[in-house]
């Protein structure tokens, strides 16, 4: 009996140490299900009785500044259907949609259509995709059939209808790395989140056959469409120019040319054109090297048509005037171990500021420099805006680099005189020539309406005044007088710079060039046009110069 008893007690006093651990255990796996994990597996459960269907926005159409569509958008549809409510068999389903979606196409086409739809219908779910990017047409022609359980979704694709036209302004829309809407390169790059609006969502609950629940949870978030942007490209402008830009590179046998417009007095891109380039729409045909636009992506040596930049500060700092003679232009100026020369090895003791200009004289132009001094050099360069963006609107542009004053050596300061050794993106080039043009003020270039651009006082009228009047005798006396239309007048400079490959110059490539204004007294438009490595002839007076002005003239009539 006691024995009994002693059992049953070690029993009890066992069983009452047990209670208490078991509940710490059940509590401590409560805790860890219901908090630790309560979230992840709350997900996971939404996630297998809740379905989300993504409403596309619409992208916002890009516009030229007359409202032309550059880049738009097409409402297509998605196909589907929900089995449960189909009222005719599956093979029945396909005939009618082959039908209706029926073209041209080859018989193989239309036994590829039909193999597709069966083998999306034999899949488990009640409700599947059936055809994605359907036309108007097609819909109509579906909806026609009245076909209970088939619907359609909206659905977007982006077309650019002038093809290649402005494309490297453009950019495209292609997908990012989890496969939504991302716009690359130019404006769609810059601007992908104005554009692009923003996605809605429809959330419903479901069971286990993926029916909905008619009483269950059900979210509904409008999708909003992305912003229309309109741009300042003028496309009749932008049309001419890559005309005569394609026939240039013909012409003169070029890599690669670029043709910059600017509206003088507003800094308004009116052109931007640069060949080679690509079709946005089809962008995956092309090589990825077009993608970016030289015009902000590419630094390049400006060669000559630096000069009158750097001349212009010169007399707006009253340290020379278009008579000043250089005394140091009777032959090459040695500075350490280099010798400058001038382009065709002749030399003009005692020449003036404006024949420096006419001749493109290298000699004077280290003269002017010289008067200069690094530091209002280097200053009269960032007032320029060398060496930062211009903030134009447009994902790839680089901003190059100038030296500080202090790290100046005497053929550094030389050398950028005349347009070597600096590296320029050809839009900050034409944006500082638009300064002489705009009668000293430095007007930041944009290319979207509405933006306000950065305004800021450089050269004073006198100066300017007298700039003009130098580039003016140079285009009508220069190397370049001969490719001049009659009876426009252009202020302008040509230039022909070298190519820097891996720490020297290549001995026969070169970048040339011609930059101006017209008319020349009230100029309406600033124009830089670049070819790369022509082979006709390496200099800008042959083959950039007549390109410019033989698209002078067409605008200007």
């Amino acid at each position: 009996m006691l024995k009994t008893f002693g059992i049953t007690l070690t029993r009890l006093r066992v069983v009452s140490y047990l209670i208490p651990i078991i509940t710490l255990v059940l509590i401590g796996r409560l805790f860890y299900w219901m908090v630790l994990r309560g979230p992840e597996l709350q997900t996971k459960a939404s996630r297998q009785h809740e379905t989300v269907t993504v409403l596309k926005a619409k992208r916002g159409n890009i516009l030229d500044s007359e409202g032309s569509v550059l880049a738009g958008t097409k409402n297509l549809y998605h196909l589907f259907v929900y089995k449960p409510q189909l009222t005719i068999s599956k093979n029945d389903l396909v005939e009618k949609l082959l039908i209706a979606l029926k073209t041209d196409q080859e018989a193989s086409t239309e036994a590829a259509l039909r193999t597709f739809i069966q083998g999306r219908l034999s899949l488990d779910s009640n409700w599947i995709s059936l055809k994605h990017y359907l036309s108007d047409d097609e819909k109509t022609k579906i909806e026609s059939e009245k076909i209970a359980g088939l619907g359609f979704e909206d659905e977007f694709v982006r077309y650019y209808p002038d093809a290649s036209l402005s494309g490297q302004v453009l950019g495209f829309v292609g997908q990012d790395a989890s496969g939504g809407e991302q716009g690359y390169f130019g404006l769609e790059g810059y601007f992908d989140r104005l554009l692009k609006g923003r996605e809605g969502k429809i959330r419903t609950e479901r069971d286990a056959q993926g029916n909905p629940i008619l009483i269950g949870n059900y979210q509904f978030f409008h999708s909003v469409e992305g912003k229309t942007l309109q741009t300042s490209l003028d496309k009749r402008m932008q049309y001419l120019s890559e005309i005569q830009l394609k026939e240039g590179l013909a012409k003169y046998q070029a890599k690669s040319g670029s043709v910059i417009i600017l509206e003088t007095t507003t800094g308004k891109v009116r052109t931007m054109a640069s060949f080679p380039n690509y079709d946005p729409g089809k962008f995956s045909e092309f090589d990825k090297s077009t993608y970016k636009n030289p015009a902000v992506a590419d630094l390049i040596e400006p060669g000559s048509v630096f000069k009158p930049l750097i001349m212009a500060a010169a007399l707006n700092e009253k340290l020379i005037t278009p008579e000043t003679q250089c005394d140091i232009c009777a032959g090459p100026i040695t500075i350490g171990k280099y010798v400058i020369r001038t382009w065709d090895e002749k030399y003009n003791p005692l020449t003036t500021m404006t024949d420096v200009i006419v001749h493109s004289d290298n000699t004077g132009m280290v003269f002017v420099a010289r008067k200069l001094g690094k530091e209002k050099f280097s200053e009269y360069l960032k007032q320029y805006g060398f060496g930062k963006k211009t903030k134009i609107q447009l994902q790839e542009e680089v901003a190059g680099s100038i030296r500080e004053a202090k790290n100046y050596g005497d053929i550094d300061l030389a050398t950028n005189s005349f347009g070597q050794g600096i590296a320029v993106t050809p839009l900050q080039l034409v944006s500082a020539m638009n300064t002489l043009a705009n009668k000293g003020v430095y007007i930041s270039p944009s290319l979207v309406e509405g933006d306000i651009p950065a305004t800021r006082r450089i050269l004073s009228p006198e100066a300017v005044a007298e700039m003009t009047q130098i580039m003016i005798q140079a285009v009508d006396s220069g190397e370049a007088k001969w490719a001049k239309p009659k009876g426009l007048s252009v202020a302008g400079k040509t230039g022909t710079a070298q190519i820097p490959i891996e720490g020297h110059y290549d001995p026969e490539k070169t970048i040339a060039s011609f930059i101006g204004f017209f008319p020349a007294q009230e100029p309406k438009y600033t124009m830089l046009v670049t070819l790369r490595e022509p082979q006709t002839s390496p200099w800008g007076s042959e083959t950039a110069a007549p390109l410019w002005f033989a698209l002078a003239k067409q605008l200007l009539l």
